[in-house]
């Protein structure tokens, strides 16, 4: 017998050994503090590799423990190999929400009218765009995405329509249109971000806006991981950003996961 309960225990240690490999040690903040989502835009596939910004993003947040997003332009899968899907499904595997950002983030040509993807088309080539994307990630990646944000934040009331064909997306970030919507929205605050102007993070900047609003429950703040590279200063500001929000003691979440505790 107690060899038995020898052998099921280190059963269950390297179980417990290999699941805590693959994800990392989240941080935990404290219960009066915001809860912050870090609104990461702008995954695709490039040069047969995924841009070095997301990577030293992904390898900072890892070694902080901190939960970020990653918003997919789900195009990127029909071009993409099997290391880019294996990417994208071990920053899922380690607590990382991927997001649906749009089909193509293209700026279609609409009687020679420059449009957005999700303003100023029709509901159904908004529809058709939300679903394809849908199952590309689904296809490839074996992923349900559950958030939305749209590309350039740029929406109308065809992405209201159309979103409410798809049950499976249950939040909404940054909607930007008044239609009304079944889906949960979290809101944007403009005086607290990432970047000021957009590309460009700004520690001081962002600081006076979370002084302001540090009340509110919830902080979506969106930045560019691709962005950050060309410049260095641009990175050392997020990481700025980052390490000051631990040290407020904030709790970093997930569009979804913040939507399973609140508002489902």
């Amino acid at each position: 017998m107690k060899l038995k309960n020898q052998v099921l225990l280190s059963f269950l240690l390297i179980g417990f050994l290999f699941f805590s490999c693959g994800r990392p040690q989240f941080f935990e903040g404290d219960i009066n503090k915001p809860h912050v989502i870090l609104k990461l835009d702008d995954l695709w596939f490039e040069k047969g590799l995924v841009h070095p910004g997301w990577q030293q993003v992904v390898d900072f947040l890892n070694k902080e423990g901190v939960q970020g997003t990653i918003g997919l332009v789900c195009n990127s899968l029909e071009e993409g190999d099997e290391t880019y899907y294996q990417w994208i499904k071990d920053r899922e595997a380690e607590g990382y929400e991927i997001w649906h950002h749009g089909y193509c983030h293209c700026k279609p040509k609409i009687d020679g009218e420059e449009k957005r993807e999700f303003r100023g088309t029709s509901y159904t080539y908004q529809l058709d765009h939300l679903t394809t994307a849908q199952q590309q990630a689904k296809d490839k990646l074996d992923i349900t995405l559950r958030s939305f944000g749209a590309p350039y934040n740029s929406t109308d009331a065809s992405t209201a329509q159309a979103l409410a064909q798809l049950p499976d997306i249950k939040v909404w970030m940054y909607k930007e249109t008044q239609s009304p919507t079944d889906k949960f929205v979290l809101d944007r605050i403009p005086e607290v971000n990432i970047e000021y102007p957009v590309h460009i993070p700004d520690f001081k900047k962002f600081k006076a806006g979370y002084e302001q609003f540090n009340k509110e429950p919830v902080l979506i703040i969106q930045g560019h991981p691709r962005s950050w590279v060309d410049d260095p200063t641009r990175f050392e500001a997020f990481k700025e950003i980052v390490l000051f929000l631990k040290s407020e003691r904030v709790r970093f979440t997930t569009p979804y996961s913040y939507y399973q505790k609140i508002g489902s």
